[in-house]
């Protein structure tokens, strides 16, 4: 793919990130472009090898040393030069979170398309907990195509972000279901699956999909839950969700005969948000030991 035109003074956005393991894409440059064709990013991938974290002695020495993992560092790069008078005040005034959350959204969409190229059915998920390091920052179009810069920032990943510790008396957390659920006292209901595979889609970029997902977990989500009216919350989450049923409909109908508006893309998002608050009331009112 071309690179960033060089020369001529121009300056451009890069964010990077490295991630443990591997993409399915192959090193090289890849351009996602949008309405009418128009160029958006640039996305540099490039294979390299790491030095593996050691947490424990080891008992022999190895006179290989450590055994490198592989890991991916990815670079997106705007097709748009970067329009700031002063450059270094922009990266100081750049909210890190937000470019993140960018970049990782067209690497995510990248890694989609390909996918549905490869018919693959199962790719490998693109998780904000894979990033080792991240960084943004600036560079002239042939500094930014060959991982270079003249300035750059980091941004603090998943892993270096502390662990909330759940205190004892609070809703059930992951690992307590895990548990509940691999012993049988309790099962992953269909509008689960169904409710994730919406928000999934929406990750993606693909309303469309999400809104048809919307109705069929929708409806599970409502039978479903109908059993639970006695425990605290779920007969309000359910007269809730009722009252979605013909905006959900609506939304699927527009979906299926071609694309949706913006507003009806918030209106997809705001309703799967709501669909997993009600899901989540029936988790939060058992406890761990319950029988489902």
């Amino acid at each position: 793919m071309t690179p960033p035109p060089p020369g001529d003074g121009q300056l451009f956005r890069v964010v990077q990130v490295e991630a443990s393991g591997t993409v399915a894409l192959d090193d090289g440059r890849w351009m996602t472009r949008g309405h009418a064709n128009r160029p958006e990013a640039i996305v540099l991938i490039e294979s390299t090898e790491r030095p593996r974290r050691r947490f424990l002695r080891p008992r022999k020495v190895d006179p290989t040393g450590d055994v490198p993992v592989t890991a991916t560092r990815l670079s997106v790069i705007d097709a748009d030069p970067l329009e700031a008078d002063d450059p270094a005040r922009w990266l100081r005034s750049v909210n890190p979170t937000a470019a993140l959350r960018d970049a990782l959204g067209t690497i995510r969409r990248l890694v989609d398309l390909h996918a549905a190229a490869a018919e693959d059915p199962f790719p490998r998920p693109f998780l904000p907990e894979d990033l080792i390091r991240a960084r943004v920052g600036y560079g002239s179009g042939d500094e930014v195509s060959q991982g270079r810069w003249q300035a750059e920032r980091p941004i603090t990943v998943p892993a270096d972000r502390a662990v909330a510790v759940r205190r004892s008396g609070q809703a059930m957390g992951p690992d307590e279901r895990l548990a509940d659920l691999l012993a049988g006292r309790d099962a992953v209901l269909a509008a689960e699956r169904l409710w994730l595979r919406a928000r999934a889609d929406l990750h993606v970029g693909h309303e469309r999909e999400a809104a048809l997902q919307l109705r069929v977990a929708l409806e599970a989500a409502i039978a479903e839950l109908e059993p639970w009216r006695s425990a605290p919350g779920i007969d309000g989450a359910l007269d809730e969700l009722r009252a979605c049923r013909r905006d959900v409909a609506e939304l699927a109908g527009a979906a299926a005969r071609g694309g949706l508006t913006p507003e009806q893309v918030a209106d997809v998002e705001q309703t799967v948000a709501r669909l997993g608050r009600a899901l989540a009331t029936r988790t939060r009112g058992r406890h761990s030991g319950d029988r489902g």
